[in-house]
């Protein structure tokens, strides 16, 4: 078990509070499936709670949408979600990203999440005090070695950087590759060299595996020696079966202390209960296309075993995954300057890209049910058949999950300006239009390898920006393409409203080879309503309801008409689904003139609402300066 030093862990909490709090944007919520307070893992609530001054509010794994409500009126900016690990599986990892996207209208998280859990109570502990130790003593000035591992043909530790890493000049740089076969060279020469993954900032480790170790057997999942077998649970665990590989029994010999491990392993993140799917039939059996559900020992789970290394955060798919997945986490958490958890969601936008820019909706699988198809399923203007990519990989990056504080941001002075390949410059044409041109530039793989596949939709290159656009451009009425550089296959918008930014998310995938050196430009026309200058502007979503603006006391007059109406709620409610206004009404006749006062409503975007017989008529209404 790694952990460091805590006799001044009391101290140092206290000490530092004013500086820990002045980093939150927003409120921080630690959500729990312990409601006993007596419970060993609750412990590690507490210390987050103390440390991060955190509400805590309690929910239930097989009911996560109960807890909407509560997170609706706490409206968190991070959240630390801490359970036990035999909580925590592919059902609640995709249950918890499409409930994250419910705290307002649109499709994107509307928090930044990790998870916090350990193979003990005193695990979880020890995590969380690892991340608390490494932010107390300035983590992010600690210098950015970089270890890691990976299979190959050979067995040699490879020196150097041929990806972006290199413009971000890390003064050590050491990746063990292992040779593949049954003899276990590769797995002895990995121990032999384990001083390269000590003292390290990151370890970017992986790339072919599932939940018990990195696969270094020769065959694969295809032609192993001996064959694959059908699924049988007594087989999983028995010596007489297992195959070659770097195991968690050797990872939990290590001291990883302060790395942040990004693991691009299918199923590496499920710490305890694992679905069994056809990409580890070679050590984990054959289904034969049954859901099964399988509950590890916690010494065979690589995920506990390496979250008691002393690492203080890990990125892991709790299911299947694409490697390159891990590869865009790890180069996200240097792209943009932000917090560890706040990286996870960028991953989470990505999944809403996928989706066309709709909300995600994920297969939940049922223990014993036969299944054999798309984990993908139908949102909006989205149908996974009609790309190449979404059945086989958009499910996998849903499955992507960070393990850690989601405020941990060790990486602040680790950025270059040569990791951003697009750029955007916004003009203004009119005061409801608005021209942005997106610029990209990526260098030949040779050079510098940059993770840019479009792995969901045509399978060539990716370009992609979130643009944060003018607090006057409080919603979008029109998106068109102007001019482009070359061809591309699909242009995809989807606004957001997050963190006080009305965001703007680009995705251009274009039929480039994503090796390739890659210039290329794209300009887009902006239609929006335009608050400046007009207090309140509408739009006609319902045209059963209408609002006329009364100048003679700035009052709004609404007017319906509908049959067999008595009674009707009238509600103003904001984009987060909180109610401002709300008003019982009795009607007497087939239509009714109300007024209503919108002086005292805050600049933004309301939906106003009748409610009747169970039915809701609604305007959208987007209010400027008074």
């Amino acid at each position: 078990m790694k952990i460091k030093t805590w006799l001044l862990i009391a101290f140092v909490v206290i000490s530092i509070q004013s500086k820990l709090y002045s980093q939150t944007s927003g409120n921080y919520v630690i959500l729990t499936t312990l409601s006993d307070t007596t419970d060993a893992y609750y412990d590690a609530v507490r210390i987050i709670r103390d440390y991060r001054n955190a509400e805590v509010i309690t929910y239930n794994p097989a009911n996560v949408n109960a807890v909407l409500t509560s997170l609706t009126i706490a409206q968190p900016r991070y959240v630390a979600i801490v359970l036990k690990p035999i909580e925590l599986d592919i059902n609640l990892v995709r249950r918890i990203l499409i409930m994250s996207t419910n705290l307002d209208s649109d499709p994107f998280s509307d928090f930044s999440y990790g998870f916090i859990t350990g193979a003990t109570a005193q695990d979880a502990v020890d995590f969380v005090n690892n991340i608390i130790y490494a932010e107390t003593n300035h983590i992010e000035d600690y210098p950015l070695n970089v270890g890691g591992y990976a299979a190959s043909s050979l067995n040699f530790v490879y020196p150097a950087n041929g990806d972006y890493m290199q413009y971000l000049n890390p003064p050590s740089a050491n990746c063990i590759y292992m040779e593949t076969n049954d003899n276990n060279s590769g797995h002895d020469f990995f121990m032999n060299n384990t001083g390269y993954m000590q003292y390290n900032k990151v370890l970017d480790i992986g790339h072919n595996g599932d939940p018990h170790m990195l696969w270094l057997f020769e065959g694969g999942n295809t032609d192993p020696v001996p064959a694959v077998w059908n699924y049988d649970p007594a087989k999983i665990e028995d010596p007489a079966y297992v195959r070659v590989g770097l195991s968690s029994y050797d990872i939990a010999t290590l001291d990883l202390y302060p790395a942040v491990a990004f693991n691009g392993a299918c199923h590496s993140g499920e710490p305890k209960k694992v679905m069994i799917e056809g990409d580890i039939a070679a050590t984990f059996g054959d289904t034969q296309g049954y859901v099964q559900f399988y509950t590890m020992s916690d010494t065979f789970s690589f995920a506990l075993a390496i979250l008691k290394t002393g690492i203080t955060g890990y990125f892991a798919p709790c299911g299947a995954n694409n490697a390159n997945d891990q590869g865009e986490d790890m180069y996200n958490a240097f792209l943009y300057n932000e917090p560890l958890g706040d990286i996870h969601k960028r991953s989470n936008d990505g999944v809403v890209m996928g989706f066309l820019g709709n909300r995600p909706n994920l297969k939940i699988y049922t223990q014993g049910e036969y299944f054999y198809g798309c984990d993908v399923l139908l949102s909006g203007n989205f149908n996974p058949a009609n790309y190449s990519g979404a059945c086989y990989m958009l499910g996998g990056k849903a499955n992507r999950i960070y393990f850690g504080d989601p405020l941990f941001n060790p990486y602040q002075n680790n950025h270059s300006t040569q990791l951003n390949l697009a750029s955007a410059a916004i003009d203004s044409v009119n005061e409801t239009t608005l021209n942005i041109n997106l610029t990209y530039y990526k260098p030949d793989a040779s050079v510098a390898y940059f993770p840019a596949w479009d792995k969901f939709h045509f399978g060539n290159t990716r370009i992609y920006l979130p643009v944060d656009l003018p607090e006057y451009c409080q919603q979008i009425t029109g998106f068109s393409v102007l001019s482009a550089s070359g061809a591309y296959d699909l242009v995809i918008h989807a606004e957001e409203d997050f963190d006080s930014k009305k965001i703007l998310h680009i995705e251009v995938d274009i039929p480039n080879d994503m090796y390739d050196e890659i210039d290329y430009d794209i300009s887009f026309q902006v239609n929006y309503l335009n608050t400046v200058g007009n207090p309140v502007s509408m739009i006609n979503d319902d045209p059963g309801l209408s609002v006329f603006p009364n100048p003679g006391n700035g009052d709004f007059n609404l007017l319906f008409d509908a049959e067999n109406v008595n009674d009707f709620t009238l509600r103003v409610v904001n984009t987060l689904g909180q109610v401002k206004y709300s008003e019982d009404v009795k009607k007497a006749n087939k239509s009714v003139v109300l007024p209503l006062n919108l002086s005292e409503l805050a600049k933004g975007v309301y939906q106003l609402q009748l409610i009747y017989n169970d039915k809701t008529m609604q305007k959208t209404i987007i209010v400027g300066e008074h």
